[in-house]
């Protein structure tokens, strides 16, 4: 549970819609969510798309993600531009992100050899947090369901994504949040067997939130990029 609060802790959650009728979680719902991230990792890989609002606009995120190397692969692009910098392809671990900038670019395996630029992920940007939020939603262990139970994680609604029936619910929110202005969490997409079909949450003071979707991997992980070759 401290590993889903610590990733909400960045991060700021959609509000609830005004027909929901938030409630604590049921058994049930506490075991599903806390598995939810375990249930990535044994997958390994996720193809997964992304929105991403930054002050720069819209960023578009498509592509894989491999929770036991900690290592996502993505085409980007952003809403209304075509700059060098503005779209072009992503890797990233936890600690760093390569990029190369041009658009039209096809996230290939294995990905190109050359062209990359590396620099530290960083605590701050929206791009950043969000490639963060990714790689954070895959873990080598489930969550406490108990401290779940006795959390502020809450069921909101029921839903669907796509043609799938989902339970949406909030994640813990972190122990700092009674000196902000906004609950900042995680809101989780969980449909019957376990496993994470969407995930939102607002970053810094953006008003419209993070939207990372996911369905399973039916190719290879992506290899990396040399400097982060293991």
């Amino acid at each position: 549970m401290k590993r889903l609060a610590a990733l909400a802790a960045v991060l700021l959650v959609a509000a609830c819609g005004a027909d929901s009728q938030p409630r604590p979680l049921s058994a049930a719902e506490a075991e599903r969510l806390a598995l939810a991230r375990f249930a990535n990792y044994r997958l390994r890989a996720e193809h997964f798309t992304a929105t991403v609002p930054t002050g720069g606009g819209v960023i578009s995120l498509r592509g894989r993600v491999d929770f036991v190397q900690g290592l996502g692969y993505a085409e980007m692009s952003t809403e209304g531009r075509g700059d060098e910098s503005s779209a072009g392809l992503l890797q990233w671990t936890p600690a760093a992100v390569a990029f190369r900038g041009g658009p039209g670019q096809a996230a290939t395996d294995p990905p190109p050899p050359d062209r990359w630029q590396y620099r530290p992920l960083q605590p701050g940007p929206e791009l950043d947090t969000a490639l963060r939020l990714v790689l954070g939603l895959g873990a080598d262990r489930p969550d406490n369901v108990q401290l779940l139970r006795q959390s502020s994680a809450r069921w909101v609604r029921a839903d669907t994504v796509g043609e799938v029936a989902v339970d949406v619910i909030d994640g813990p929110q972190p122990a700092h949040a009674a000196n902000t202005t906004k609950a900042a969490r995680v809101r989780y997409w969980l449909d019957a067997e376990g496993l994470l079909r969407r995930v939102e949450a607002r970053v810094g003071d953006r008003p419209d939130p993070v939207i990372v979707s996911f369905t399973p991997a039916t190719s290879p992980s992506p290899g990396p990029v040399a400097a982060f070759a293991r």
